[in-house]
């Protein structure tokens, strides 16, 4: 189980960075904070779907750039991406490509 605070401690190394990664780039952190911790605790990320808003799921507690944020989303739906890349493989390869991989997907015009 990793300290609470040395958790808190790393995001605070991202410190002027919040807007890239609550606009657009959300994904890419929630990816930052599971490569880092998933060596000493249970990670994984997770995807809200109201907000489209992506974060590491860390021993149980939500976080992202703003740091541990795990009352903000209480009792909201979530996915656990690995779940979700079995149970709704659609969605998932959806999210991959509009999130992860950034690509253009063009009109049915």
């Amino acid at each position: 189980m990793t300290d609470r605070d040395a958790i808190l401690r790393f995001i605070a190394r991202f410190k002027g960075s919040e807007d890239v990664f609550l606009n657009g780039c959300c994904f890419w952190f929630a990816h930052i904070l599971e490569a880092r911790f998933m060596a000493s605790c249970m990670t994984t990320i997770m995807y809200e779907p109201v907000e489209g808003h992506f974060m590491a799921r860390i021993d149980n507690r939500y976080y992202d750039i703003r740091g541990d944020v795990s009352e903000m989303y209480r009792g909201k739906p979530m996915y656990d991406m690995h779940d979700l890349a079995v149970d709704d493989s659609s969605m998932y390869r959806h999210l991959m490509r509009d999130c992860r991989d950034f690509e253009e997907v063009e009109d049915d015009d």
